[in-house]
C-alpha cells in the first residue's frame, strides 16, 4: 500500500496529477470490469495494450492510473481523464509492465516470511492451484490468483502480491511462453514449494521440443527457499527421472498411490491414505486425471499440518472452474454443454474429447478451434487430433480457426464429409449449430483462449436455458 508520492518514488515515475497523500490500495490490470477506487495498471498482455481501458476505469470512479511517457495516446488520455475527474491521480512511467514488476518484487521482499507454493505444467495447473487452495484455506489465509484466469505472467502476479498483505501462504500458477520467463517469475515469488505437474506440447513454438519445455520449467526452482521441495509427477515420462539437487529435494507423486478407482459418468470414486489413514472419496468430477492433482495437494496439505478432516473437506469442496470442463445442462431437454473453452493444447483437447465420448447422450457434437503455440508441429498435431476421432463416437464436428483445416483433413478418414462443418466465423458456426442441436445432445467446446469460444458457450447457455451442474 503506497501513497501517490511513495508510488512515484518507488517507480521512478513522475506525478502528472493528483494529491501526493492519496493512498493507493486497490490495483487492477484486467480489461473486462472496473470498480470504484481502483488504480489502473494498463499492462500489455497477449499483444493487447490496456491503455484502451484507462478511460473506462476513470469513468467508473477509478483513483488513477499509470501511463507510459512515450504513449502515442498520452495527451488524449490525460486530457480526457482530467475532464472526467480533475483530481484523478496520474503517474507517468517509462514502461508499465516493468514498473508493476518492480512493485511486486518490493512487496514480496516486504512479505518474504510468507511462504509461496508455485505450480507449473503444460496442462491442468490452474485446476491444481485451485485444489491446493481449496484445502489450505480451510485453516490458512491463502493468497491465490483470485481471477482464475491463467494469469501466468509476472505482471498479474505482481498485482496479486501488491493487493494482499494479510496472508499466510500464497499459491501461484507460473506458466511460461518463452525462454527465460520462468527464471524471472521464480525470482519474483521465491517459492518454498514448487510443483511441475506435466510436460506437454504447449509452447512448442518457442521451445521446439518437450525437453526444451522441461528445461525451462525446471527454472521454477532457481530461487526456491525455506522448505526447498520440488514435487514432480512420476506418471509423466519427462518428469519421472528427476532427482534431488543441491538446491531442492524431489518428492514424486503418482496415481498408483490411489486404489479401488471407479469412474462412471460424473462420479469419480477412489481410496487413498491421508496421514497414513485410509479414506474413500466419491466426487462429482469427470476424469481420473484429477486423482494425480488430489494426491499432490494432499501431500502439500500434510506438510502444512492441515487436519485430516479439513483435507477431506477441502477436496470435497473443490469444483471445476469456468472454461475447464464445466458442465451446463437442460435436464428437461437432456442437453449437455461441456464448456472447455478457456484454452487448448493437444493433451487437453484429447482428454476432453475422450471424457465427453464416455457420456451418455443420443448424439455428440464437438466444436473445436485451433490449438495454440505449437510452432512447426501445428499442422501435424491438428491433423493427428482429427484422426483421434476414429476411436471416438462423434456425430458432428464443427470447426473454426487457423489450422482447423488440418483437423478436417485428419477427421475425413473416419467421418462423412457432410458431418464435418468448417466455418469462417464464429457467428456462422453458432447459427448452424443452433439449427442442428437436438434434445439429448452433448456438445463439447474447446479452442485456444484468443478465439473466445466462451462467446459460443454464452450463446448456447441463453438459447437452451442451461444451468451449471452442481
Amino acid at each position: 500500500m503506497f501513497t501517490l508520492k511513495e508510488l512515484e518514488e518507488e517507480t521512478n515515475g513522475k506525478i502528472v496529477n493528483g494529491n501526493f497523500d492519496t493512498v493507493i490500495s486497490l490495483y487492477r490490470c484486467g480489461s473486462k470490469t472496473h470498480t470504484k477506487n481502483e488504480f489502473y495498471v494498463p499492462i500489455t498482455f497477449k499483444n493487447v495494450n490496456r491503455e484502451i481501458c484507462i478511460i473506462d476505469s476513470v469513468k467508473n470512479g477509478g483513483t488513477g492510473f499509470f501511463i507510459e511517457k512515450n504513449s502515442n495516446q498520452y495527451k488524449e488520455i490525460v486530457n480526457e481523464a482530467l475532464m472526467i475527474n480533475p483530481d484523478i491521480c496520474i503517474i507517468e512511467v517509462e514502461n508499465v509492465n516493468e514498473t508493476i514488476c518492480k512493485l511486486g518484487l518490493k512487496m514480496r521482499k516486504q512479505n518474504i516470511d510468507k511462504e509461496i507454493i508455485a505450480v507449473t505444467g503444460s496442462v491442468g495447473k490452474t485446476s491444481l492451484c485451485n485444489l491446493i487452495s481449496s484445502i489450505l484455506e480451510t485453516e490458512k489465509k491463502v493468497l491465490h490468483d483470485f481471477r482464475n484466469a491463467n494469469n501466468n505472467t509476472r505482471e498479474f502476479i505482481s498485482v496479486d502480491l501488491m493487493l494482499f498483505e494479510n496472508y499466510e501462504i500464497g499459491v501461484f500458477e507460473l506458466g511460461t511462453a518463452r525462454p527465460g520467463r520462468m527464471e524471472k517469475m521464480s525470482q519474483l515469488v521465491e517459492p518454498s514449494i514448487a510443483v511441475i505437474h506435466n510436460i506437454g506440447t504447449a509452447h512448442l513454438n518457442k521451445f521446439e521440443t518437450k525437453e526444451g519445455i522441461l528445461e525451462e520449467k525446471l527454472h521454477i526452482t532457481d530461487f526456491i527457499k525455506d522448505k526447498k521441495l520440488l514435487f514432480v509427477n512420476a506418471n509423466d515420462e519427462y518428469l519421472k527421472d528427476i532427482q534431488d539437487s543441491k538446491n531442492y529435494k524431489v518428492i514424486k507423486y503418482s496415481t498408483d498411490e490411489a486404489y479401488d478407482i471407479f469412474e462412471e459418468e460424473g462420479k469419480l470414486s477412489f481410496k487413498i491414505n491421508i496421514y497414513g489413514k485410509e479414506v474413500g472419496f466419491s466426487l462429482n468430477l469427470y476424469g481420473k486425471h484429477y486423482i494425480n492433482s488430489i494426491i499432490v495437494a494432499i501431500k502439500i496439505a500434510e506438510i502444512y499440518g492441515i487436519s485430516y478432516e479439513n483435507i477431506i473437506k477441502g477436496i470435497e469442496n473443490f469444483k471445476p472452474i469456468k472454461g475447464r470442463f464445466q458442465l451446463w445442462k437442460n435436464e428437461e431437454k437432456e442437453i449437455t454443454l461441456i464448456d472447455d473453452s478457456y484454452s487448448s493444447s493437444f493433451e487437453s483437447v484429447k482428454l476432453g474429447l475422450e471424457l465427453t465420448n464416455k457420456m451418455k447422450s443420443k448424439r455428440k457434437i464437438a466444436v473445436l478451434g485451433k490449438m495454440a503455440a505449437l510452432g512447426e508441429q501445428a499442422p501435424n498435431l491438428h491433423e493427428k487430433l482429427g484422426k483421434l476421432l476414429g476411436n471416438l463416437e462423434y456425430d458432428y464436428l464443427y470447426l473454426n480457426g487457423e489450422f482447423t483445416k488440418h483437423i478436417f483433413k485428419g477427421a475425413l478418414n473416419y467421418m462423412e464429409e457432410k458431418r464435418i462443418k468448417k466455418f469462417k466465423t464464429k457467428e456462422l458456426l453458432i447459427e448452424d449449430l443452433k439449427k442442428n442441436i437436438q434434445n439429448g445432445d452433448a456438445v463439447y467446446i474447446k479452442a485456444a483462449g484468443q478465439q473466445e469460444f466462451d462467446k459460443i458457450v454464452d450463446e448456447l447457455k441463453d438459447e437452451y436455458k442451461l444451468e451449471m451442474e452442481q
